[in-house]
């Protein structure tokens, strides 16, 4: 294990004279912090999962299968353009700026070298995109009279595009609250504006229209926040180039990577477009959407974890990112396997109440997906650390290895339809996640809490085994708030007679929510901390 201040590109890019390895704790970043800014971040994804849930309730009761099957299509469209003008430069100008601030250096010319790049590249790109229209409406949507549906999803593709990269900056300034406001402020606008134009009877242009609405809102409290935090110091042109030019040289292989990662994760519903039929597409659509509410609680835990991690590497200090990670798989684990094995329960009420009766062939797709997502009880302390520690090629052999392990199960595409293919998506995420441990574990040492994490998870089937038996002695899809709140009961108190939490778990949480909190925990879970 290496300590110290790490030499690397990076060196090559910072001004002389700049003092490196300092300890993370005279940093701005700490684990409380860390957990501070992914409740930001979850407070977000729980508000945004809120209003996308209501909405897609509403969607999927205005508009038919094969028109949900188009809108992901339109969103496999937006991801594919998103992929194009990426170049890698998200995670790298998110990396960079962590491991910079990290060092007490300038990031400006980093940050305005990658974006007048990205806007360059977009804009060439959608030029590009709307001659070609007719046919991606063709070939997506079945029909080239959906031709300015698809015009619009590019348009806005643009603006996603710049406020992606945006939103990574200050990932990578720690401005997670920002984030995480601005996050539910486009949600709120978006989904305001489909609604009122779904009713006016606009169909999927209204559709169209609302995420260019919350996009553009994203777009401009982005703006004005980068360039309040990073300002705007000109440099010689030869400075831009020179530096993009070394950033380009970092990225190339994380976009390789995300071609391979945007394969693996749109490839299950690329075989449904071309062996099933968009009528499926809607119902596993539907059922992956419902699957995304707890994955959005381990995103963001990740997310938050980029600058703290980030920091930590430019510092020299290996033991930051150490703690970092036995601390986030406990809390990780404890939060995310009990709504995972509870979706997974609970899989049929949700499906049916989410999307509506004719969406109730999709409950045992969801059921498998949920089970498999006990991966994102670990993974999200994992985050971004073969990022962070520069082992891009690395992301890449991981990425392609996940998706042929997970290929040699296609068979079962013809045998189980949607189930299998969930199947199949759920062993790569099993394998991406063996495979990011057995990597990292080269480069730092991992440590976590084996003994608490199996009790954590031994409380989660339980709750998940209780809730079924009753669903069997009484089921209604309307019940289902009685189911979730007696899991909740038995979940709480398993983990309260295996006593999880320690001393060092109640001073983070002080740290967080303060003393009155502290002490309603300490209650719910009979422990006085």
């Amino acid at each position: 294990m290496r300590h110290g201040p790490r030499v690397s590109l990076l060196e090559r890019l910072m001004p002389t004279g700049l003092r490196v390895g300092e300890n993370l704790n005279d940093s701005s970043l700490t684990i409380s912090k860390v957990a501070l800014g992914s409740v930001y971040l979850a407070i977000q994804n729980v508000l945004s999962m809120l209003i996308g849930v209501l909405g897609y309730a509403f969607l999927a009761r205005v508009i038919t299968q094969e028109e949900m099957g188009m809108v992901a299509g339109l969103t496999l469209l937006t991801a594919l353009v998103q992929l194009i003008s990426d170049f890698g430069l998200n995670s790298t100008i998110a990396k960079f700026v962590s491991e910079l601030k990290g060092r007490k250096t300038d990031v400006s010319v980093h940050v305005f070298s990658a974006l007048f790049f990205k806007i360059l590249l977009g804009l060439l790109l959608t030029l590009i995109l709307i001659a070609l229209s007719p046919n991606l409406s063709s070939i997506l949507l079945g029909n080239p009279s959906h031709q300015p549906v698809i015009v619009l999803i590019i348009l806005d593709s643009l603006l996603l595009s710049v406020s992606s990269f945006l939103n990574n900056i200050l990932l990578g300034l720690g401005k997670i609250k920002n984030i995480a406001v601005y996050g539910v402020s486009s949600t709120m606008v978006r989904w305001l504006f489909i609604i009122v134009l779904l009713l006016n009877g606009n169909g999927l242009i209204g559709l169209a229209i609302g995420w260019i609405m919350g996009d553009s809102i994203a777009l401009l409290l982005y703006s004005i926040t980068v360039t309040k935090n990073v300002g705007s110091k000109l440099q010689a042109t030869q400075k831009y180039i020179a530096i993009l030019s070394d950033l380009l040289k970092f990225s190339w292989p994380i976009y390789v990577s995300s071609i391979i990662y945007f394969l693996y994760t749109w490839y299950d519903r690329v075989l449904i477009l071309t062996f099933l039929t968009l009528s499926d597409l809607g119902v596993y659509n539907v059922a992956y959407q419902a699957f995304s509410v707890p994955t959005l609680i381990a995103t963001s835990l990740s997310s938050s974890l980029l600058p703290y991690y980030g920091m930590a590497y430019g510092a020299g200090d290996d033991e930051a990112i150490i703690l970092g990670v036995k601390r986030v798989s406990k809390y990780a684990m404890l939060v995310i396997s009990p709504l995972m094995l509870g979706l997974a329960a609970t899989a049929k009420p949700v499906i049916t109440l989410f999307a509506g009766q004719q969406y109730e062939l999709g409950w045992p797709v969801l059921t498998v997906l949920s089970v498999f997502g006990l991966v994102y009880s670990v993974s999200p302390a994992l985050g971004n650390l073969l990022l962070i520690y520069g082992k891009t090629k690395i992301i890449l052999l991981l990425n392609v290895l996940s998706i042929a392990l997970s290929l040699i199960l296609i068979p079962l595409l013809s045998i189980l339809k949607l189930e299998g293919l969930a199947v199949m998506k759920g062993v790569s995420f099993l394998s991406s996640l063996l495979l990011s441990l057995y990597f990292i574990s080269k480069t730092v040492k991992i440590q976590m809490e084996g003994k608490v994490l199996l009790k954590i998870l031994a409380s989660s089937v339980a709750m998940a085994i209780v809730v079924i038996l009753i669903q069997e002695l009484f089921y209604n899809k309307f019940f289902l708030m009685l189911y979730v709140f007696t899991g909740g009961i038995v979940y709480l108190t398993i983990i309260r007679s295996l006593k999880v939490l320690d001393e060092e778990d109640f001073k983070i949480i002080r740290e967080i929510m303060g003393d009155k909190a502290l002490k309603l925990l300490g209650k719910i879970l009979g422990i006085k901390p």
